[in-house]
């Protein structure tokens, strides 16, 4: 496995985005080629795997996230889902991550910059590792997995804790025209009927305060129904063959559930701790802008206009 991590680091970088605040970017699906992707631009796609030996916060818990950015534009960073009490946590399904767009001339001078952190419920979180990537390492438009050592944010010595990726500079317009959509399917557990995605008027476990049995990935639309969470594909857009909706949940846990205390709650544990009673498991399907794809290998451009 390949490794292109870099212990060296700029303290003013990590100390300026410290207290900075953060302007998350927006993942959710965007149907329209963005005008600021012009022929001959790149993207870097990452793929988060999971860590390995992560120390425990302060709290003496550990609840990691991922914070990503390029080092040429600070403002854009993007989050990992967090998981609870682990240290070492896994993303599955591969969390899908991309910055677009740059320039080639750009690479030599521009490093993705990795923070993972240890969330607080109650504060602001707190620094577990760093490291960098330059990107000119990655040229070549191959995905290379990569098993990176994080390093003290404070002292700036290296950290026996790991982060594993899949990353690839490729053309912008490829990046974007290859989309991952996911959904949280509930349940909740009661005394009768157990783990239930049914009301209890209609003889399952739900209760009427819930929000739904449906969430798109944001949570800012909840539903009864499948249909009425997921993204209707316009013209020009499929699901990418043998990537339609499937179940990605938690490793280690039957059938891909989680739980927690509430539907809404925002820690999510492996096994069901005494009192949970709701669970949750991801579906996700990959999608393609096929006028995109056709673009990109080559043939007319007036699908794209």
């Amino acid at each position: 496995m390949g490794c292109c991590c870099s212990t060296e680091r700029e303290d003013s970088e990590f100390s300026k985005l410290a207290t900075k605040p953060l302007i998350k970017q927006n993942r959710s699906v965007s149907f329209d080629v963005p005008e600021n992707i012009k022929a001959g631009d790149l993207a870097l796609s990452i793929h988060l795997t999971g860590c390995r030996r992560l120390s425990k916060g302060p709290g003496g818990d550990c609840d990691p996230f991922v914070r990503f950015w390029l080092s040429s534009d600070p403002a854009n960073v993007q989050e990992s889902t967090p998981k609870s009490r682990t240290q070492n946590p896994l993303w599955v399904p591969e969390e899908l991550f991309h910055f677009m767009p740059f320039k080639k001339k750009d690479m030599a001078k521009t490093k993705l910059i990795i923070s993972v952190m240890d969330k607080d419920s109650f504060g602001d979180p707190d620094p577990l590792g760093d490291c960098t990537v330059k990107l000119s390492s990655l040229e070549g438009g191959e995905e290379k997995e990569l098993r990176l050592q994080l390093i003290n944010p404070t002292t700036g010595e290296p950290l026996e804790s790991f982060i594993d990726l899949k990353v690839e500079v490729d053309c912008a317009l490829k990046a974007y025209g290859t989309q991952e959509e996911k959904v949280y399917e509930y349940q909740r557990w009661g005394v009768v009927h157990g783990w239930s995605n049914e009301l209890v008027r209609n003889g399952g476990s739900l209760l009427p305060t819930d929000p739904g049995r449906w969430s798109n990935w944001d949570k800012s639309v909840w539903s009864s129904e499948f249909k009425e969470v997921q993204n209707e594909l316009p013209e020009g857009w499929a699901v990418k063959k043998g990537f339609d909706w499937e179940i990605n949940g938690r490793p280690g846990s039957s059938d891909g559930w989680e739980y927690a205390f509430g539907f809404r709650f925002p820690g999510w544990f492996e096994k069901p701790y005494f009192l949970m009673r709701a669970r949750r498991r991801i579906w996700r399907r990959i999608i393609v802008n096929n006028n995109i794809s056709a673009h990109v290998n080559g043939q007319s451009t007036k699908e794209l206009v």
